[in-house]
């Protein structure tokens, strides 16, 4: 009776511990002049992240991929879609997504399959879109254009 209940008990704690353990951690994205901290959790390992902003994307690459729930966590200020109306890729096919915000976070999870190497989660904007800088180049360049015509054409009267 004893090696039975033995048998079962072990059966019991054995099927409570997971088969695969999940990744958690975070990436630094370093971006022109900024540092974006984006935290993930899926069974594999992440090699690298960039920012594609011709396309406004966010390139993932993975290794070691089991089956899993993929969780990312990023500033929404990094990329952003109209509707929170992403595409997600996964080695270029389009998955389904959940999506979640909390404070200035945008957190979105949806499964990936086995072997996945890419991931390319597609928005509408990407930081940084438009620098600063380029519009204060800009205001100076117009008010000195203008200013330049006022004089010119008043030379001319």
């Amino acid at each position: 009776m004893k090696n039975y209940l033995f048998a079962i008990s072990t059966i019991v704690i054995l099927s409570m511990v997971p088969l695969s353990f999940s990744e958690s951690g975070s990436y630094d994205l370093e971006i022109d002049e900024g540092t974006f901290n984006l935290a993930y959790s899926f069974d594999g390992e992440v090699i690298s992240m960039d920012i594609d902003k011709e396309l406004p994307s966010l390139l993932i690459g993975t290794a070691n991929v089991d089956e899993s729930t993929f969780e990312l966590s990023f500033p929404s200020e990094l990329i952003g879609a109209e509707n929170d109306e992403f595409i997600i890729l996964l080695d270029g096919a389009e998955t389904v997504y959940s999506i979640a915000h909390t404070e200035d976070t945008t957190e979105i999870s949806f499964v990936i399959p086995i072997a996945t190497e890419e991931i390319e989660i597609i928005g509408t904007s990407v930081i940084p879109e438009f620098p600063l800088g380029v519009l204060a180049i800009m205001g100076i360049v117009s008010t000195m254009a203008i200013m330049f015509s006022r004089t010119k054409l008043m030379r001319f009267r």
